[in-house]
């Protein structure tokens, strides 16, 4: 067994029998192992089996020819989550690392090839800036991402807002992600700002959530008070058409709320497996209800977002994926200017980063 595991770390793990199975190891004397993750919807525990008389479990999953999974592993009863000791890949998030299991057909981007063993995005080229209380009664810190040759060209360019900042930059790696699409002609340069919710990966209130759940203040605080702060410091192209709002999960929910409420400054959304049934679809709802408005939208999610934040939000609002469905019904049935995907992914930061390419390509397209 030992000349066996061997064998699978020099050949490459997680190792793959065919395009759509997958066999995971954990060598160990231990009484229990089970995944914990997108494939179970990060929900009950998969079950590894053992090889008699040995200290080998093993796990065998049937995917997607194309998914890209991430997963943590569970050790008899204990209640502590780790990484899978024999797999390189780690994606991270708010919450800690998570192990990447990504199927022979998932086609992954250059840029992000020395980030796949788990390297954060970091701040260097941003330009970190503060905006004063207003309609929110405290501060906002953003980042700033400036394209290269922003300082010589002199000409006005669009902007995207980013929720969740320093997560884009962290986790999502959008500002590698820009400098690849920018550099190789395949969108428009773009000036990016990051917003940094209040007190980032805490309990307190205010928060991400209490900004993101259709909060009109904060989309207030956006058209009235980011974005002619932005304008005034940056060469801004000043239309709602060369404006974008994206984020993910309660960001996407926002994100898809701002252009809507505030199409007179934002031309565009992009919602990644955005929270569309918060308080009982009221977002779906509001636009089934409502004129059309002039924007265009990006709406996407992965088909493993069936459970998301199980124990922490309403049990009926947590199949993220029906949610998105039935948003995008009525986008089509009001002749919305939208396109809709989905990906057989996670709640994940992983999949946000891949799939933030596509949007960018689609909106600022050379």
């Amino acid at each position: 067994m030992d000349k066996f595991v061997s064998q699978v770390r020099s050949e490459g793990y997680p190792h793959f029998e065919d395009d759509t199975t997958a066999v995971l190891l954990y060598q160990g004397d231990v009484t229990k192992v089970s995944l914990i993750g997108d494939p179970g919807n990060w929900m009950d525990g998969i079950s590894f089996s053992r090889v008699s008389e040995t200290d080998l479990h093993y796990l065998v999953l049937t995917l997607e020819k194309k998914a890209r999974t991430e997963y943590l592993l569970k050790i008899n009863d204990s209640e502590e989550l780790i990484t899978d000791p024999m797999n390189p890949y780690i994606v991270h998030n708010g919450f800690g690392p998570n192990s990447e299991l990504a199927m022979p057909g998932y086609e992954r981007l250059n840029c992000f090839q020395e980030y796949v063993f788990g390297k954060k995005g970091d701040l260097t080229r941003l330009e970190q800036l503060e905006i004063a209380a207003g309609i929110l009664p405290y501060p906002h810190e953003i980042l700033v991402y400036l394209p290269p040759g922003y300082a010589t060209d002199g000409k006005p360019y669009p902007v995207m807002y980013v929720q969740d900042g320093k997560d884009y930059v962290e986790y999502a790696l959008t500002p590698v992600l820009l400098d690849d699409l920018i550099g190789s002609g395949k969108i428009k340069p773009v000036i990016a700002v990051f917003i940094n919710p209040p007190n980032r990966h805490q309990p307190k209130s205010p928060n991400r959530m209490t900004e993101y759940g259709m909060n009109d203040d904060y989309v207030n605080f956006m058209a009235d008070e980011l974005v002619p702060f932005t304008d005034e410091r940056f060469n801004t192209n000043p239309y709602p058409a060369s404006r974008l709002v994206a984020g993910d999960s309660f960001g996407g929910l926002i994100s898809a709320y701002v252009p809507f409420a505030r199409a007179d400054v934002f031309g565009m959304g992009y919602s990644q497996s955005g929270y569309q049934s918060f308080n009982n679809d009221r977002l779906i709802e509001v636009y089934r209800a409502e004129q059309k408005k002039p924007v265009r939208l990006y709406v996407d999610v992965g088909i493993y977002e069936k459970a998301v934040g199980a124990g922490m939000l309403p049990a009926e609002e947590t199949d993220f994926l029906s949610a998105n469905r039935r948003f995008e019904q009525v986008l089509r049935e009001k002749r919305y200017d939208y396109v809709y995907r989905e990906y057989p992914e996670g709640h994940t930061w992983g999949n946000w980063r891949r799939h933030m390419a596509d949007a960018l390509v689609h909106f600022f397209r050379t």
